[in-house]
């Protein structure tokens, strides 16, 4: 026989054994759902901004990365570090196209006027607390101490790629953790 069958043949009886193989040992459904760090899409919205204009989520998404800065809007954003930081830093973020949006629930007289200068949007989720508002879809939303009053906003940090997607905890978006280191690693373009 000539060496050229001869590694035809075992050619062959390797793919066949490779096939019998996987035909008696299935891929397993669940070994796709161990990952890391499972990325959905990201929750839309629409709110109104701190000039009463409307903003919704989807028209940024897919151009560019939005950070979403959850925050406590009763004590204003002066008060909130990393809000803060975000407002430094937005120029640096928006030249590596980054768009950075503050949530809140709607904030006292003075507090909205204080916003009017801030340089990226800040939004107001008016309906925080209910199951489709904006809070409540990312898994900010404090109850109310007694389940009677105004429902509050815990702080956050997401990082929406430009796919839209974001990375989820079970049933709402996970935020980022350090949120102020998080924002320099974006900056660097160690976080994408």
């Amino acid at each position: 026989m000539k060496p050229r069958f001869l590694i035809l043949i075992a050619a062959l009886a390797i793919v066949f054994g490779l096939t019998a193989w996987r035909i008696a040992n299935p891929f397993r459904q669940d070994a796709f759902t161990i990952l890391p760090e499972q990325m959905q899409p990201a929750p839309g919205f629409q709110l109104l901004d701190q000039h009463n204009r409307p903003v919704q989520l989807a028209g940024y998404v897919n151009r560019y990365r939005v950070l979403l800065a959850f925050f406590d809007g009763t004590k204003g954003l002066e008060a909130d570090p990393l809000m803060v930081q975000l407002r430094e830093y937005h120029s640096a973020l928006k030249r590596d196209g980054v768009i950075v949006f503050g949530i809140s629930t709607p904030m006292a007289g003075d507090l909205k006027e204080a916003s009017a200068v801030w340089p990226f949007p800040i939004l107001r989720d008016t309906n925080a607390g209910q199951p489709d508002s904006c809070s409540s879809k990312w898994g900010c939303t404090i109850p109310g101490a007694d389940g009677t009053t105004v429902p509050g906003i815990r702080s956050a940090l997401f990082l929406i790629r430009q796919d839209g997607l974001v990375p989820w905890d079970g049933k709402s978006p996970r935020p980022i953790d350090q949120p102020e280191t998080a924002i320099r690693r974006i900056l660097s373009g160690e976080l994408r």
